[in-house]
Order: structure tokens, then C-alpha cells, then sequence
């Protein structure tokens, strides 16, 4: 294929339909797709991350030779898979996220029980808070 006038304005059109699109997405903008469950997702995103925290404090625990904090290496450990599924479900607006928050919920209704036995612990006392809000996020969808 020969490069002419033809295919450099194809290629200019191509390059300006992405750069507005990029630029919409960037001033908040989704056009015909946009995000239904944004909520739930960063609160899942939040989850995740201080569920991790509270699992390598307890980790370290379990180095130390401490078991006192077995059932929080459990749940979350659990957390981290369900609310890091369900982020990634609900980033795509998959049909089924109303069905696995349900679950999800469950899990970090768990969670944050078995948090709350450490109030002074720093990571157990933000993980229980995390979970809270993230089971509530899963509870409004399933309304």
C-alpha cells in the first residue's frame, strides 16, 4: 500500500476522534457507557486495600508466633477475593453484580465482626470500618 493524501487524512481523522475522546474522558465524561456502579466500586477498592493491611498485620502475628488473630487472617483473606471480584464486576457493569453483592455483603459483614474484636489494632479497627461501608454499598444494590 502506497501512502497518500487519502490515508493521511484518515490517520488525522482517527488521531482527532481520539484525542476527543480521551478529552471527554479525562473532564469526567462516559458518552454511552457510563459507569453504574462507581459507588460500590471504589468502595470495594477501599476494602481491598485495608482488608490487605489488616491480613499482613496479622501475618506478622502469625510470624510472631501469635494465633490470636487466625479468624481476621480468615475473613480477610475473604474479603480481598470477593471485594476484589465484585470491583472488577462491577467496573464493567456486569449483569450479575446485584447477585454477587449480595454475597459479598455476607463477607464483609463477617469481616468486620471479626475485626471488631481488635479495636487496637490500627489495621483491624480500619478494615472493620472499610467493611462496614462496603457491605452498605453492597446493600443498597441489592435493594
Amino acid at each position: 500500500m502506497t501512502w497518500n493524501a487519502a490515508n493521511s487524512w484518515a490517520a488525522f481523522g482517527a488521531a482527532a476522534v481520539l484525542a476527543a475522546a480521551d478529552r471527554a474522558m479525562a473532564e469526567g465524561e462516559h458518552g454511552m457507557h457510563p459507569p453504574k456502579y462507581k459507588d460500590l466500586q471504589d468502595a470495594c477498592g477501599h476494602c481491598v486495600a485495608t482488608a490487605n493491611d489488616c491480613l499482613r498485620h496479622c501475618l506478622g502475628m502469625l510470624a510472631m508466633k501469635d494465633y490470636s488473630m487466625s479468624g481476621c487472617i480468615n475473613t480477610s483473606y475473604q474479603v480481598v477475593a470477593a471485594c476484589g471480584a465484585l470491583q472488577a464486576l462491577a467496573a464493567v457493569n456486569a449483569a450479575q453484580v446485584p447477585a454477587f453483592a449480595k454475597a459479598t455483603a455476607e463477607v464483609c459483614a463477617a469481616c468486620q465482626k471479626e475485626c471488631e474484636k481488635y479495636p487496637d489494632s490500627p489495621e483491624c479497627k480500619a478494615c472493620a470500618q472499610s467493611c462496614k461501608a462496603c457491605g452498605e454499598a453492597c446493600r443498597k444494590i441489592v435493594a
